[in-house]
């Protein structure tokens, strides 16, 4: 039977009986004998509104044919090529995607008169959303008070080497905010002089005065190292803080743990294990049987990567978890050959290995907290290890020689690389920092005296950022007249009253010390981390809320950066390669900050 008739959208004829449809719409059945006569008069008085659509469709298919073909509108083919835009720069997909054959096709089903536009036309499109985003950026930073710089480089599959800059600061909602700002190829060598300067010209490009500069968080290498403190001899960079990514600092504090025999040839001999099934088809197959049979989690095993933050500690523990499992295949001749049967360690190994598992565990969530690009994670880095030194880290009368050489180990190493001995440590950032982090704030793991030493410090920045933010707002220029404060509605103003702690009840005079007395006395409740406690508290400790934003602008790690990189590295391959790197600078660029600034 033919069914070229466009009833048939509507109706279906019914299985158990040829002679007879169905409406899909209201299920009810009729008598069919060869015309769609019934169907249409049903469709007709029953529902209406598929009746006017099918009677126009009905007019032929040449008329359908010429209506998919017909041309489009300019507004509509302008949100084509926008919406193109957007795809090629929120996934950092290459610009010569569009110029695929797949990709045209897929459009012409989707809009039929719409014709993929040049690559030159896409280029001229991101060109134009780039500045316009790029102006979105300049405002951002211009409203903020304070400004941190994560920074690091990579290398492309084309071994070209870029410099990507993210800037962190506080919004004025005390929202934390991660905005990209420029990704540029490194044709020079990665000296220290060379980075600094890089980085003052992204400083500048964006407008940043000196003041607002606070910290470069960065990796242990020694020009990076070198770079902070060129930029803290800097008039401009008044002074800033040259901060070692936390996560890369744990890792170091690792690996030295974990190079000491005979732990390291442990991780070696586990390490050769997992490879062995990695490698081996053979090998795999028989695991995931002997998993059925033992009835075990199905999870394959995780080689270790040295450039990868925590991942001898994963590796032992997924083997560890399979334990059972391959043991039986490394035992079983079908998958194992007679010459590979000592890849199994040993009892002492096994042992030795969950030693070492669990004693990094906890490291690995500190890694995983301090790299969560919402928080402002700075703070907590010092309290953090505190705990992890007084709570996991202490010895404990049933621990095993391996335990308590890797505890002894680790602490040796946090005290090292963060100075926590060093006899001006009260004075540091990292303390300060946890000093405006209500969570923190009454710094249990100093001694009274050093305590004491910190929150001067704190009182005294918060002095010095108060003056220069009274010396900035008394003299706008004609351009730059600063935005009103909002007032606060009536029943915001009656919540405040009733929600008041003991201190509301006190006048603060306009004194900082007096400020840290007060808050460091204040036993509002923190709920949601230390950011949204200053959005409700700012304006109790005006002069300390500011040392808070720019102390809570600091990132403890590099993480941002290093993210944007494992991004970016997918743009690079051999169909891809022919990116300039002005074009890889936009990518990034907009894929990060469109998803922050909204298109």
């Amino acid at each position: 039977m033919s069914k070229r008739s466009v009833v048939w959208q509507h109706f279906i004829v019914v299985m158990d009986d040829a002679k007879k449809v169905e409406c899909k719409l209201c299920k009810q059945r009729f008598a069919y004998h060869s015309s769609t006569t019934n169907m249409t008069y049903h469709l007709k008085t029953a529902h209406p509104q598929y009746s006017t659509s099918a009677s126009t469709a009905s007019s032929g298919l040449t008329q359908t044919t010429l209506d998919q073909n017909s041309p489009i509108s300019e507004q509509r083919k302008r949100e084509i090529t926008d919406g193109i835009v957007d795809f090629i720069a929120l996934d950092m997909r290459p610009v010569n995607l569009i110029e695929g054959v797949g990709f045209k096709d897929m459009m012409k089903i989707l809009e039929p008169g719409y014709t993929v536009p040049k690559r030159e036309t896409v280029m001229h499109a991101l060109t134009a959303k780039y500045e316009t985003t790029k102006e979105k950026v300049l405002e951002s930073i211009k409203n903020s008070q304070a400004v941190s710089f994560t920074t690091d480089m990579w290398t492309s599959l084309r071994m070209e080497s870029y410099m990507t800059v993210t800037a962190h600061f506080i919004t004025e909602a005390w929202g934390l905010q991660c905005l990209v700002l420029e990704t540029k190829q490194m044709e020079e060598n990665h000296t220290a002089a060379t980075i600094a300067q890089r980085l003052g010209e992204v400083a500048d490009k964006y407008e940043i005065p000196g003041c607002k500069r606070v910290a470069v968080v960065h990796d242990n290498a020694a020009n990076m190292i070198l770079c902070a403190d060129i930029l803290g001899r800097e008039e401009k960079w008044a002074g800033v803080k040259g901060i070692r990514c936390a996560g890369h600092t744990l890792q170091l504090c690792i690996n030295a743990t974990l190079n000491q025999d005979p732990i390291c040839r442990t991780v070696v001999a586990a390490r050769l294990l997992v490879a062995h099934f990695k490698k081996r088809t053979k090998a795999r197959k028989g695991l995931k049987e002997k998993q059925k049979e033992q009835k075990v989690v199905e999870h394959v095993l995780i080689q270790d990567v040295s450039m990868r933050w925590n991942s001898s500690q994963t590796m032992l523990a997924r083997l560890i978890e399979q334990r059972l499992p391959v043991t039986a295949v490394l035992s079983d001749p079908n998958y194992t050959g007679e010459n590979e049967r000592n890849l199994d360690l040993t009892p002492a190994q096994w042992n030795m290995a969950e030693d070492i598992s669990n004693v990094l565990k906890p490291i690995v969530t500190l890694t995983e907290l301090q790299s969560e690009e919402e928080n402002a994670s700075l703070s907590a880095t010092i309290p953090m290890l505190a705990n992890l030194k007084r709570r996991h880290l202490a010895p404990v009368e049933d621990d095993s020689p391996t335990t308590k050489s890797l505890k002894t180990r680790l602490v040796e190493e946090s005290d090292n690389r963060w100075q926590l001995k060093d006899r001006l440590f009260e004075s540091s950032i990292y303390v300060q920092a946890a000093v405006v982090d209500p969570r923190f704030k009454l710094l249990s793991f100093l001694d009274d005296a050093k305590r004491d030493v910190a929150y001067i410090n704190v009182s005294q920045l918060a002095d010095r950022l108060s003056a220069e933010g009274d010396r900035d707002s008394s003299t706008p220029t004609d351009e730059e007249v600063p935005a009103p404060k909002r007032k606060k509605t009536d029943k915001e103003r009656e919540i405040d009253m009733l929600m008041c702690g003991d201190e509301g009840e006190k006048e603060f005079p306009g004194d900082s010390k007096k400020e840290v007395k007060y808050y460091l006395q204040d036993r509002t409740k923190v709920d949601a981390g230390p950011l949204a406690w200053w959005g409700k508290n700012e304006d109790r400790y005006p002069r300390l809320a500011r040392a808070a934003k720019y102390l809570l602008s600091i990132p403890a790690t590099s993480t941002p950066s290093e993210r944007i990189f494992s991004k970016a590295g997918f743009i690079f391959n051999k169909t891809r390669s022919c990116l300039l790197p002005e074009n890889v600078d936009k990518l990034v660029f907009l894929s990060h900050n469109l998803k922050r600034l909204g298109k």
